[in-house]
């Protein structure tokens, strides 16, 4: 589904917007609506389920804003950077790696500046803006800095490009809490940001955005093996190794099993890109956009021993990452350790030693954007986001058939019952069909009709979105059946009498 239509339909109906429009907007924020909010807090809440739930990682939150020696000591005051090129006629500033793959179709990675500028000249690559030459392409560093506090004894600071630095400074209390065992798994949900030089893709490239980092601290002699890897080892995945890429060649599908057979990457990695791709599915993103692709020697951080990312295979964007998935080694600790004078040393069983992390990075808002592009459907006249009940902003809306005859008391009552089961339920009112295409647009699963029958049997209407099937049943058990149907327990069509 292409890009405006999407985000037509999304500005349309509250997901998310443009922010600051009464000014004119500026490139790489975004607004959620209520709709959209919803729908971002339901992922939220899939990611932060299984990783505490089902992975048994300590949930933290840090502060977005920190002093400079931090970012320092990780290596971002000095190479957080992109390569950058303005126009020689207006000024905008591009990306210069990314306008020049644009023009020529090919990869950027690894290329020096100098090489970089080259091509530009060499291809005839012009400012997208006015046609201008491009010039002066130099290094810009992503961060937001400022101060903290006022006067001559003022703070360097800055907003945090990643939360995973935020979660690597207070190891030392966090392995005290995590009763000093190991594996460690530490989780944080929040807020980054990158003064990103050009953005313009929406919500998949955003100057303040949301993450859900997980770090899990290993013995680096014995994190090649995972626990509970036989629960994933047979699902199958669409791969893209290294030496594919190296090869040119398209990749193809293995079990996560195999991945580990043929000596491609460690346990723990496999078992999360399993894990990931199953999230990312039970979201509603389409499994077959979904590609496991393993960064190439040249590509990867230099500390990270292996990295690969979960991408997206986007109708208007191309390739969307939405998780990396990297073993950093023990960079990252003995960084922080070397610049703090801080141990970050272990003792397990006699023997000391740095603990390596595997780190699996989440967007939100990129998994927001793919989740919205997947389930959009167009059916005749009928629009509609086909959202899991897992996530839809909605779960169940209820009506009253018509605004009169005490029918709008009931249908609220009938919400309310919803709202104490733990749903997320609307109510609204008003003319039926329309009310229908209202709740198919913002992608709510299933909706409830309180009519006139309803006083005399005491059953409503229960309406599915996909195919517009319709079923009665009885009001006190409304609460059972629409949980049997959400969970798949009970196939809507069996849950109570299908109206013909």
């Amino acid at each position: 589904m292409k890009d405006d239509n999407v985000l037509d339909i999304a500005k349309r109906r509250g997901f998310f917007w443009p922010s600051f429009e009464i000014y004119g907007s500026v490139g790489g924020f975004y607004t959620y609506g209520p709709l959209g909010a919803l729908l971002k807090l339901r992922i939220e809440q899939m990611i932060r389920n299984h990783y505490v739930n089902n992975e048994g990682c300590l949930l933290i939150e840090a502060p977005l804003l920190s002093p400079e020696d931090p970012w320092v000591a990780s290596g971002h005051v000095e190479s957080f950077t992109d390569m950058t090129i303005e126009c020689g006629k207006c000024g905008e500033p591009y990306r210069a790696d990314h306008l020049l793959e644009e023009k020529t179709k090919k990869s950027t990675e690894g290329m020096s500046l100098t090489m970089i500028k080259g091509l530009i000249k060499k291809n005839d690559v012009r400012c997208p803006r006015c046609g201008g030459p491009l010039e002066n392409v130099y290094d810009y560093n992503l961060m937001f800095k400022t101060f903290i506090g006022p006067g001559k004894n003022k703070i360097a600071a800055d907003l945090r490009p990643e939360t995973a630095q935020t979660t690597y400074m207070p190891f030392r209390r966090l392995f005290e809490l995590g009763r000093k065992k190991l594996p460690l798994g530490v989780i944080q949900f929040g807020k980054s940001f990158r003064n990103e030089i050009s953005p313009r893709q929406g919500l998949v490239r955003l100057r303040e955005f949301s993450q859900a980092e997980a770090q899990f601290f290993l013995d680096p002699e014995n994190k090649r093996k995972h626990s509970k890897f036989d629960l994933v080892k047979r699902k199958r995945l669409s791969v893209l190794t290294k030496h594919d890429q190296v090869r040119n060649k398209p990749g193809n599908a293995l079990e996560a099993s195999g991945l580990v057979r043929k000596k491609l990457t460690s346990e723990w990695i496999a078992y999360f890109l399993a894990v990931s791709v199953k999230l990312f599915e039970d979201m509603g993103i389409d499994g077959s956009r979904l590609r496991c692709r393993q960064h190439k020697d040249d590509e990867r951080s230099f500390y990270s021993s292996d990295t690969w990312d979960v991408e997206y295979m986007s109708d208007s964007y191309g390739k969307i990452e939405l998780v990396g998935i990297a073993d950093r080694t023990d960079y990252d600790l003995k960084r922080h350790q070397e610049f703090s004078k801080q141990s970050m040393e272990v003792n397990i069983e006699g023997r000391r030693f740095v603990p390596h992390v595997v780190e699996i990075a989440y967007g939100i808002d990129r998994p927001v954007y793919s989740v919205i592009e997947s389930c959009l459907r167009h059916d005749g006249d009928r629009t509609y986001f086909s959202f899991p009940p897992t996530v839809s902003p909605y779960q169940v809306a209820v009506f009253p058939l018509v605004k009169k005859d005490g029918l709008p008391k009931k249908a609220r009552e009938i919400q309310k019952t919803l709202l104490d089961a733990g749903f997320y339920a609307l109510y609204d009112e008003g003319f039926i069909g329309r009310l229908y295409y209202r709740q198919d647009e913002a992608g709510t699963p299933f909706c409830i009709t309180y009519d006139y029958d309803s006083k005399k049997d005491n059953s409503v209407t229960i309406r599915k979105r996909d195919d517009q099937k319709q079923i009665r049943v009885r009001i006190k058990d409304i609460v059972n059946v629409i949980g049997d149907i959400i969970s798949g327990r009970v196939k809507f069509e069996k849950a109570g009498k299908l109206l013909k």
